[in-house]
């Protein structure tokens, strides 16, 4: 109200203003008219008395002729023998319109009369009139109402022009001064005037007077004389008119402007300050439907409302469900909910004004909360899974949402965390991956080694059918199987001797010592004697082991010959074979040299092409677009369709990698722009530490901002992945660059476990092994089901790979899982046969 109340009082002024400068141009405008109209009077007023006199002097000259005539000085001895009336009487009445005509003897007794009117007016009476030389003589008298002017002169013979003598007679005219008379003289002088009795007193009257003297020059009466300039007067009412007119109207469309205003402006004010004092919707409900500024501002504020209540909600609903605390700028908590109380162990009192790292665990890296913070100050969103402690000492793990709360000015006021317990799952993962764990350096880390090495020896191990032991026993035990006789590996090596996990069922033994290579050879024999002859023992129960070695020594292509030597024992059923190339190796490794000569002239001749497999919903989406994984191929010089599988590892080895891999981002993006489909690209620690082909997918990103949200990277070769800083920092930067991350073949081992719980991927893709015998392992099922579920839970897409019959199909829609990919469902076609 405080409002409408100023309102009012400005009004009011300006009402008040507005009147007292009105009214001062009235009074000025008035003075000036009043000026002009009393001049004017004056005027007039002279131009009446000279008119007046005028005609005056016209009777009482003819007065004066007629008193010297010798017929009148007969007429007054004699009136009737002398000089006929009608010589009088016709002339004067015609002439002048007089009323009366009188004629006294020298002894001023009236001998003639003559009455126009017939009204019988007494005469006047000469007897108080001097003797002794009476002249001209203009007088008045009233008689029944009526006003008569009266013109006297002496009757003189005409020998006594001088008149010295005593006059013989008196000549008198008589007008009655009536209203024709003063109707002529205002047509005359435009001046309106009257007869009065009794002057009024000067400050009653604005008008002129003219005495009439009687005729002992008393006066008897007046004149009254009165002008108004018509145009004067009528511009004057007017103007009086309109300046009443105009303060009514104004005064009523001030009081008309703040009715309207009250209700148009006023009133909504008020309901909104109502609705924010109170937070009562009902209010403004009908002011927000309102077509105007204010009920827009009715309305915006009537959905912030419903907006801030439907957050109060949320925010008990998140209190009663989630773990929430507050911190300010330092970090510092200020806010902690009951569930946070409860699931940590400590008291309001503990935790309100201590660091978050009260809960903290210590087996966290300190760079995670490092990084995290830069996230953070950098006012970004930060999300991941921490592992943290309870006051007795026991762990949790919860999923985490931290972001910035921002000050009007932009800056960092607080921080607001929201975590889910997600303890259960970590149970369950520890369940799943309890004997799957082989903590074994990766082939990256071997040919990083072989590079720096100066007496390389190297021996690669595979376990003879072990795909046929996963098929038999199911996923679970063949983890269990690698992890035993990675043990039996680590247990027998020597000092020096180094095992890497290459992939799946290959291990690799390096040694970069100064030993011979007799030495080097003899103890790979052992060791495969001893690790076939022990066997593993899982679960109390024996098990066979049937490997093969491929072994080469020498730092020239190293890892090719170790590879050619472990093919040849494969394709000769021997458990061990050495490279020597007195025994055709040298061919081999001339066909690796042929091989770098075909990468090399295909780069050049642009002979390497996309292919494209769909990743098939397995649930409706609405206007989803179309996903696809991208594959390189090769086309030689026969048209022959080549895979990766045969020259990828050697396109490693030759650096050639980054070249092919550059090509794979270029073509991706140019086939997600012309089909307007999500790409799926593969993408491994290798090709995150090359320099040059992060800047080229980062500059692909810039440049092509539709595709925000539609590439998708797959990490492959997961193990030890997010130790690496410059892997977490690209991971980062492809995740605000609109990039989604995905983890392949998720189920193969541990590593792929950490990866979902230090990176925030979107997506996994569940390694084949698990999903092409679904439908008859149980146990592969259990483990699918668990992951998928896992996965799920904390929001990630999941995809089932290796999808080749309608009975694996129908399994995994049976599990919480949202794509699939395969040769039953879509076989990889060139990518220019696809057509959305």
């Amino acid at each position: 109200m405080k409002i409408a109340k100023t309102y009012a009082l400005y009004g009011a002024f300006i009402l008040i203003f507005t009147i007292t400068l009105l009214l001062s141009v009235w009074f000025g405008k008035k003075i000036q008219e009043e000026h002009h109209i009393q001049q004017e009077r004056i005027t007039v007023f002279e131009r009446y008395k000279a008119v007046l006199d005028l005609e005056k002097t016209l009777i009482r000259k003819t007065v004066a002729d007629y008193s010297f005539w010798d017929e009148m000085v007969d007429f007054a001895k004699e009136p009737n023998h002398a000089w006929s009336k009608d010589n009088l009487e016709e002339p004067m009445v015609k002439t002048f319109g007089v009323s009366y005509i009188y004629v006294y003897n020298e002894h001023k007794k009236l001998v003639y009369s003559y009455d126009a009117l017939k009204k019988n007016t007494p005469a006047p009476i000469l007897e108080p009139l001097s003797d002794e030389k009476p002249e001209f003589k203009e007088f008045y008298a009233f008689s029944e109402g009526k006003c008569i002017q009266y013109f006297l002169a002496p009757i003189h013979p005409f020998s006594d022009v001088e008149r010295k003598g005593k006059p013989l007679g008196y000549f008198i005219l008589g007008r009655v001064l009536d209203d024709v008379f003063f109707e002529k003289m205002e047509e005359i002088t435009l001046g309106r005037s009257s007869l009065i009795q009794k002057k009024p007193l000067e400050n009653q009257s604005s008008s002129f007077y003219v005495e009439l003297p009687s005729l002992l020059n008393e006066t008897v009466g007046y004149i009254q004389f009165d002008y108004h300039p018509l145009v004067i007067v009528f511009i004057s009412n007017l103007q009086n008119s309109l300046l009443l007119a105009g303060l009514i109207l104004l005064g009523i469309a001030l009081m008309l402007f703040y009715l309207l205003t009250k209700l148009t402006f006023l009133k909504p004010i008020h309901l909104i300050s109502m609705t924010l004092r109170t937070h009562h919707l009902g209010y403004i409900f009908a002011l927000s439907k309102q077509k105007n500024e204010l009920g827009e501002i009715a309305h915006l504020i009537y959905e912030h409302e419903k907006q801030k209540k439907l957050l109060e909600e949320y925010k008990e609903a998140i209190d009663e469900n989630t773990i929430v605390s507050r911190t300010n700028a330092k970090g510092i908590i200020t806010y902690a909910n009951e569930q946070f109380l409860a699931i940590s162990g400590y008291s309001k009192e503990e935790l309100i004004g201590k660091p978050h790292n009260i809960v903290r665990h210590p087996d966290n890296p300190s760079h995670f909360f490092q990084e995290m913070w830069e996230v953070l100050k950098a006012g970004k969103t930060w999300k991941g899974i921490i592992k943290n402690r309870r006051k007795d000492g026991s762990v949790y793990y919860v999923k985490s949402v931290i972001m910035p709360l921002l000050s009007l000015d932009g800056k960092i006021e607080s921080y607001m965390a929201i975590r889910h317990d997600v303890s259960d799952l970590f149970e369950q993962l520890e369940v799943l991956q309890q004997t799957s764990t082989l903590n074994l350096p990766s082939r990256k880390h071997l040919l990083e080694q072989i590079e720096k090495s100066k007496y390389p020896h190297l021996a690669i191990l595979n376990i003879c059918d072990f795909r046929e032991i996963n098929a038999l026993y199911g996923q679970a035990f063949g983890d269990a199987y690698l992890y035993e006789f990675a043990q039996n590996l680590q247990k027998y090596i020597r000092k020096g001797m180094v095992v890497f996990h290459l992939q799946g069922d290959e291990f690799a033994l390096y040694c970069d010592k100064e030993v011979s290579e007799e030495a080097f050879n003899t103890f790979c024999d052992t060791l495969l004697t001893r690790l076939q002859q022990e066997g593993l023992t899982i679960k109390n129960k024996s098990y066979t082991v049937a490997c093969r070695i491929g072994i080469a020594n020498g730092l020239s292509y190293l890892y090719n010959r170790a590879e050619i030597a472990l093919k040849e024992a494969r394709n000769s059923h021997k458990s061990l074979v050495i490279y020597d190339d007195r025994d055709g190796f040298q061919e081999r490794l001339k066909e690796d040299i042929q091989w770098n000569k075909t990468l090399r002239e295909a780069l050049i001749n642009k002979r390497f092409t996309l292919f494209l497999q769909e990743i098939v919903p397995l649930h409706v989406k609405p206007n989803a677009r179309k996903k696809y994984e991208v594959l390189i191929r090769l086309i030689d010089e026969n048209n022959r369709v080549i895979s990766p599988f045969h020259f990828i590892d050697l396109a490693k080895r030759l650096h050639l990698y980054a070249q092919i891999t550059h090509f794979v981002l270029e073509e991706s993006v140019q086939v997600a722009l012309h089909l307007g489909c999500d790409v799926s690209i593969n993408i491994t620690k290798e090709d995150i530490l090359h320099h040059e082909t992060t800047t080229l997918l980062f500059a692909l990103l810039s440049q092509y901002p539709e595709l925000k949200g539609h590439i998708i990277l797959e990490l492959v070769e997961s193990e030890g992945i997010e130790d690496v800083s410059e892997v977490r920092s690209f991971l980062q930067k492809a995740h605000e660059k609109g990039c989604l991350l995905a983890i392949d073949d998720f189920g193969s081992g541990y590593s792929n476990f950490e990866y979902l719980l230090r990176l925030s991927v979107d997506f996994i893709k569940i390694d084949g092994s698990l999903i092409k015998n679904i439908d008859k392992d149980a146990t592969a099922y259990a483990t699918v089901k668990t992951i998928s579920t896992f996965a799920k839970n904390l929001g990630i897409e999941v995809v089932a790979e290796f999808v080749h019959s309608a009975d694996v199909l129908e399994k995994i829609k049976e599990l919480p899982i949202d794509y699939a990919q395969g040769f039953y469902l879509h076989e990889p076609a060139p990518k220019e046969s696809i057509q959305l």
